[in-house]
């Protein structure tokens, strides 16, 4: 069978994925995955073959961070584009399933278009009303009035084009509250039931699968001045919302004279030079091999994604979660639900705080033994071969075939 795996290209959003497109292409199915040329190379090495989007708005979504409140807008928009441009070309392909990431709408749009069944990549925790209801009720919400108020003209402006498009392809497509939470007849779910919150409001059509950690990619040793010494903190804000340098001028001050190693990765958005010099105990590069680093780390300082999170859970490392956006707002709650973790606002971080809270999570065992118990929910979850077992069997049960000859 031909999968066509339509993508959202951002680190978060790819590398969960590619395990399972591996366990796919390992039970013959073939994966044409569509995403952009960052990614082509991790793609074709998970055994897919790799078709680049030539939407304008995809193609960079480094404005993303600068742009959440017109988030709904843009999807509808690029899914329209999407659809007017590209369709034909993708229906030439004669896809037997689609799968789409939960942000990454036009999945479902196409999937319906070329009626054929769609399976959802969840890459966050799954979404619905329980959910936000209860995100809402834990202080998530908009920072200000006016941003919210500017959330709700786009989100009208999304809605007038999405009645054009269903009246112009002749398909229902999604609506507003599934344009950055969309669901199907399948979704695979990159998080173990224990670790989602409302996890009873969800049914079977919800596959719980754990995190997909790719493998260590580099040497975490890096080459300790002889004063360093110490537990390891790992500091990391991710791939998007990263140009933060009076965060990282304040870990610095937070650390300096703390007994602790620091590792710190700051992006490609800011040069490590205008952060003045480190401290001793402090390494500064652009890019750390995260993965490899958490095996050593004691405390991860993190902004909360869900690809982060879900790293730090598998290595048994507590996290003091500085959440950029309302979505890790929603992660990092959970995370201190569980004792697995702190949480600091990030308009309030001071080195004080930093250095404060750290101590705490490196001072209190049950944190630690909070994260092994999400740990091992992770490795009962089933992983990517329970995932691609589930598409088998529901792509087959659409197409009329016995799943175990598929």
């Amino acid at each position: 069978m031909k999968a066509l795996f339509l993508g959202l290209p951002l680190h978060g959003h790819t590398n969960p994925a590619l395990p399972l497109v591996r366990a796919l292409v390992a039970r013959g199915h073939e994966v044409l995955y569509v995403s952009t040329d960052t990614f082509a190379d991790r793609i074709r090495e998970a055994g897919a073959r790799f078709r680049p989007y030539r939407n304008a708005f995809l193609s960079d979504l480094r404005q993303l961070p600068d742009r959440l409140d017109a988030l709904a807008w843009l999807l509808m928009r690029t899914t329209g584009e999407l659809l007017a441009e590209e369709l034909d070309e993708l229906r030439g392909e004669r896809p037997d399933y689609v799968i789409t990431d939960s942000v990454a709408p036009w999945g479902h749009w196409i999937g319906e278009a070329l009626n054929v069944p769609v399976v959802t990549s969840v890459t966050t925790f799954a979404i619905n009303r329980q959910v936000l209801a209860s995100a809402f009720a834990r202080g998530t919400r908009p920072t200000s009035a006016r941003l919210l108020l500017s959330k709700l003209r786009y989100m009208a402006r999304a809605s007038i084009l999405g009645r054009r498009l269903r009246w112009r392809f002749g398909v229902r497509g999604t609506g507003i509250m599934r344009l950055a939470f969309g669901y199907s007849d399948l979704n695979i779910v990159y998080t173990s039931r224990l670790l989602q919150p409302c996890a009873d409001t969800f049914d079977d059509r919800f596959l719980f699968i754990g995190p997909t950690i790719r493998p260590p990619e580099g040497d975490a040793r890096f080459g300790w001045h002889e004063r360093a010494h110490g537990p390891l903190i790992y500091v990391s804000l991710g791939t998007l919302f990263n140009a933060q340098p009076a965060f990282y001028q304040r870990s610095f001050e937070a650390f300096r004279d703390a007994p602790v190693r620091v590792l710190m990765a700051i992006g490609t958005a800011i040069p490590a030079g205008s952060l003045g010099p480190p401290p001793a105990n402090v390494i500064v590069q652009a890019s750390m091999p995260q993965v490899e680093v958490l095996r050593s780390a004691s405390v991860f300082v993190t902004h909360g994604g869900m690809n982060s999170v879900s790293e730090s859970l598998s290595a048994g490392v507590p996290m003091l979660v500085i959440p950029q956006t309302g979505e890790q707002e929603l992660v990092a709650r959970q995370v201190e639900v569980f004792g697995a973790g702190l949480v600091l606002d990030k308009t309030r971080v001071t080195a004080a705080g930093l250095l404060e809270t750290a101590q705490r999570l490196l001072d209190d065992g049950s944190f630690r033994r909070q994260c092994a118990t999400l740990q091992r929910s992770f490795q009962e979850a089933g992983g990517t071969s329970r995932a691609a077992d589930a598409i088998v069997a529901f792509t087959s049960r659409h197409a009329g075939l016995n799943p175990l000859t598929v």
